[in-house]
């Protein structure tokens, strides 16, 4: 009797483990804080930290969920900050051979705009270099 209660009671436990849900990626509560930014979209700056600690946790545990580096890369990219944008846009297509095609598109795009804003900035500050020299 006390080894069918042990087999049973063994039997449940195995059961109930093999239907603990494993996650294949490191969500990290991503979806409740995605959720959170649509309904209460005026604080974006937290949704920014949410997404960087997500990449972070997901680097940590080898488990980087599919599309965070591409939508913190285009968070980047609205903010202008370009540079930083392409290095997260080449993390995700290096990672993700599906997003290949529009990854490249999106790096493409900030080059193009960051060569655009740096000439931009050379030709204001070519005009704004005083001439010396002596004036008659």
């Amino acid at each position: 009797m006390k080894k069918l209660k042990y087999c049973f009671v063994m039997a449940t436990i195995l059961v109930l483990t093999g239907c603990v849900p494993q996650t294949k990626y490191a969500w990290n509560g991503y979806d409740q804080k995605l959720y959170d930014h649509y309904k209460n979209p005026t604080e974006s700056e937290q949704f920014v930290v949410t997404l960087k600690e997500v990449i972070e946790y997901g680097e940590n545990v080898g488990k980087v969920p599919p599309g965070i580096y591409a939508e913190y890369g285009y968070v980047l990219y609205e903010k202008g900050n370009f540079n930083e944008a392409i290095l997260y846009f080449k993390k995700e297509q290096d990672k993700w051979s599906e997003s290949k095609v529009l990854m490249t598109k999106m790096i493409s795009n900030a080059n193009k705009i960051a060569a655009q804003n740096e000439k931009r900035k050379e030709s204001t500050t070519e005009k704004s270099v005083p001439i010396t020299g002596d004036a008659k």
